[in-house]
């Protein structure tokens, strides 16, 4: 009987420490999250399918979505709330976009990119004629 429980006893310690799913790392450091976009600072990718978006905890959320040649800027005070889109016209030589408005009565936008940051997402500011900002800081979502 004194065997048996022996045996037991030293098959669970055995078996009990091979979990592997339950591994930690060693230093306790967390695995960087990898930005997995394109990488426009190469020149190789245009703005062409992607999207970029701020939201913050008031459901505030401004959102530009780029086409071939067009964008379309996307603002809503909340999930309910109504949407203003603005619609433009794009040049796009890396870091800079130039957004032209539809409406002549708009002002002309210029965006500086960064992008090719291996654990961080690419990001965009965005300025009127008088270098002032008009919109927060989005972040490409795709």
């Amino acid at each position: 009987m004194g065997n048996m429980v022996l045996i037991l006893v030293t098959g669970g310690v055995c078996f009990g420490g091979c979990d592997k799913d339950n591994e930690e790392d060693p230093l306790g450091a967390s695995k960087p999250d990898y930005n997995m976009l394109s990488d426009l600072s190469k020149g190789e990718s245009s703005l062409y399918l992607t999207e970029w978006e701020w939201v913050n905890t008031a459901g505030v959320t401004m959102k530009l979505s780029f086409d071939r040649q067009e964008c379309i800027y996307t603002y809503q005070e909340n999930t309910a709330g109504n949407k203003t889109t603005t619609k433009y016209t794009y040049n796009f030589t890396y870091p800079t976009v130039v957004l032209t408005p539809e409406k002549e009565d708009e002002s002309v936008i210029t965006g500086t990119i960064v992008s090719g940051r291996i654990t961080q997402a690419d990001e965009a500011t965005f300025v009127n004629a008088q270098e002032k900002p008009v919109w927060k800081k989005l972040t490409r979502k795709k």
